[in-house]
């Protein structure tokens, strides 16, 4: 797949699903990929984005290590600030669906980091293709946003937070007395 030209996650009730949908331009035209995720991989998909974006945080000698939860928290401002949440997803007609009609359900998942620095998310179900997902790092950071509104409607208590609503003060540095 190549990147995503345009990503929705939404809650689907009586699948008790988030339906993603990802618009792509291949060769042959316009895709969409469909996939369920249930709670459960939500969960376990939040915890692997989260120790990838630490992995990468630990890894910049810049950043002192009390200070990398502040410069994680700026840089997810700053990508979501641009992001665009307000254009509604398109359907469009001439649409191919690589993957089929039907979403696929995500059952296994991979993250990599890629020498440009992109997270690589391999998504697949427990048959057929895998769908390869290369996300800079605002890009990721939207979709971490799409997932954590679609599980709170869906109310599946997951508590899923972004880092622009964790305090993420650094402790104070300690004082020496005589």
């Amino acid at each position: 797949m190549s990147g995503p030209t345009q990503i929705n996650v939404m809650y689907d009730p009586a699948e008790d699903r988030l339906l993603l949908r990802m618009n792509a331009s291949t060769p042959e035209g316009a895709a969409e990929y469909r996939l369920w995720l249930t709670r459960r991989f939500v969960q376990l998909m939040w915890q692997g984005l989260e120790k990838a974006m630490e992995a990468d945080q630990a890894f910049d000698p810049a950043v002192q290590q009390s200070q990398q939860e502040a410069v994680r928290q700026f840089k997810e401002e700053a990508a979501l600030s641009s992001a665009d949440f307000s254009t509604p997803y398109r359907n469009e007609e001439k649409t191919v669906t690589p993957l089929g009609e039907n979403p696929v359900l995500i059952t296994k998942m991979q993250i990599k980091r890629a020498e440009d620095g992109k997270k690589v998310l391999i998504m697949q179900g427990e048959e057929g293709p895998a769908v390869t997902l290369a996300l800079a790092e605002s890009m990721l950071h939207s979709v971490r946003k799409l997932i954590a509104d679609a599980a709170e409607r869906a109310g599946w208590g997951l508590s899923l937070k972004l880092l622009s609503q964790v305090d993420v003060t650094p402790p104070a540095e300690p004082r020496m007395m005589n």
